[in-house]
């Protein structure tokens, strides 16, 4: 059975509950890590979480805060879920017993239920963040570019290179775009 960990980067703290209830995956199976841009951790975070505060200069978008996360990671898969999206209902039931894949790509809607990136070709603005799931061991020493927005491609790019077997490809929409924007 699979093990996740969660990363979200987080400065939209009003969005923490609705995401913790979308997490639908045992508790033994995941890691929710948020790592705040702020000094401190709020009050009130979640209890499914372990929480962290840190301001990492020149970093956009969470990058940053998502290297940090990367860096305490030993184990398991990992997927970015940013603080203004939940985890699709349909989600773990897809990948659960995919613990042996090292890359994992799903399609991704936008809230009108509208393709937005069919999650077969990985490469910089055919993927999201949210529409893949790799493996720790692939993901090794990479890590974000701190002051990029398209980061997430090159990232799940670098990744993607380093794999040793085929990506394992879901051509179902397992994630909203931004499900928790206005």
């Amino acid at each position: 059975m699979m093990f996740l960990n969660i990363i979200t980067p987080c400065t939209r703290y009003n969005n923490l509950k609705l995401i913790s209830k979308s997490i639908n995956i045992p508790r033994e199976n995941y890691r929710w890590i948020i790592v705040f841009d702020s000094d401190n951790v709020p009050d009130n975070v979640p209890d499914n979480c372990e929480a962290y505060a840190v301001k990492i200069r020149n970093s956009v978008m969470g990058n940053g805060q998502r290297n940090y996360a990367l860096d305490i990671i030993k184990e398991g898969h990992v997927y970015f879920n940013d603080d203004d999206t939940t985890i699709h209902s349909d989600l773990w039931d897809n990948i659960s017993d995919k613990d042996n894949e090292q890359f994992i790509s799903f399609t991704q809607n936008d809230k009108n239920g509208i393709i937005r990136l069919d999650g077969s070709s990985v490469r910089l603005n055919n993927i999201d963040s949210h529409n893949f799931i790799v493996h720790s061991s692939i993901i090794g020493s990479l890590r974000w570019i701190l002051d990029r927005y398209d980061a997430d491609g090159i990232f799940a790019e670098h990744c993607f290179r380093k794999i040793t077997i085929p990506h394992y490809y879901i051509p179902k929409a397992l994630s909203i775009y931004n499900s928790l924007r206005e």
